[in-house]
């Protein structure tokens, strides 16, 4: 084996992605390119593992929320898939960051243009720039859909979503995503490629109006199938658990009800990103 990947393989190993220097990491990105795209998926979730779990950890660098536009020392489930892609997709950690920055916003990195609505924006903005696929369609063409309705005069009114409210190119209107239910997904799971982002789809909520709640990456593993997420539970960290249990998790709540789980494969979007790297070097 190479030096280099000698070194990559080693620091993959060496859980959390916290522990890396900047040229450590920037070394296990440059290696991790040279694998398929779902080997990159899986190995880059998890230098992941163990990584605290931390409220909104990333910001825009400037405006109301100030915080850092990059860092590995704490992520929450949607930070950790767009950190995971930006670096499966990258070559270099300063590409990873202007990746990351792509995947975040719809224009230039800055509060009002992050996307912040899952199923309003996050989805339909990065399938667009090429960054995954809807992948339900593909293992059943006959799946349901759930629809988020937004009206800006209903969801800002919704406590946890009164930060966002001043935000003026949120768009109100309805949003479909398209389903596998508890039932079906559990029928599928042999055919789900490795390294699809899965996420948890729930019932209609007027006190909390969306409905995508939480999103990780389903995996294949040394003992089979598994989903690495973020988890706000006891671990308070990112963590590894056997499908089955994981969906069996979901399934359990009864306060807000799990109707089934949003399937998007990420593919390698290198177009996307050299477009990014002409942007950058303007």
């Amino acid at each position: 084996m190479p030096m280099l990947a000698a070194i990559a393989a080693a620091l993959v190993a060496a859980a959390p992605v916290s522990q890396l220097s900047e040229q450590q990491l920037d070394a296990t990105i440059a290696e991790m390119h040279k694998l398929p795209f779902s080997e990159r998926i899986e190995r880059l979730t998890k230098v992941f593992l163990g990584t605290p779990y931390g409220e909104l950890p990333l910001g825009d660098g400037t405006g109301p929320e100030p915080w850092p536009r990059w860092r590995v020392d704490k992520v929450d489930c949607q930070t950790f898939v767009e950190t995971v892609l930006s670096m499966a997709n990258a070559r270099s950690l300063d590409e990873a960051k202007h990746i990351l920055d792509d995947v975040r916003y719809n224009g230039e990195p800055s509060f009002e243009n992050r996307n912040h609505f899952t199923e309003a924006q996050w989805l339909p903005v990065n399938t667009g720039k090429g960054y995954f696929t809807d992948e339900v369609p593909v293992l059943d063409g006959r799946a349901p859909t759930e629809t988020l309705t937004l009206v800006h005069s209903q969801w800002s009114r919704v406590k946890v979503l009164q930060r966002l409210a001043t935000i003026h190119n949120i768009p109100d209107g309805k949003y479909m995503v398209r389903y596998l239910p508890l039932d079906e997904l559990r029928k599928h799971v042999r055919n789900i490629e490795s390294g699809t982002i899965i996420m948890v789809v729930r019932e209609h909520d007027p006190n909390r109006i969306v409905r995508i709640s939480h999103m990780g990456f389903v995996v294949k593993g040394a003992n089979g199938w598994v989903v690495r997420h973020a988890s706000t539970g006891p671990e308070h960290a990112v963590i590894e658990l056997p499908f089955g249990e994981y969906v069996q998790k979901q399934a359990a709540y009864k306060h807000w009800k799990v109707v089934g789980f949003a399937l998007a494969l990420p593919v390698d979007a290198s177009l996307r990103v050299s477009q990014i790297a002409k942007t950058a070097s303007n």
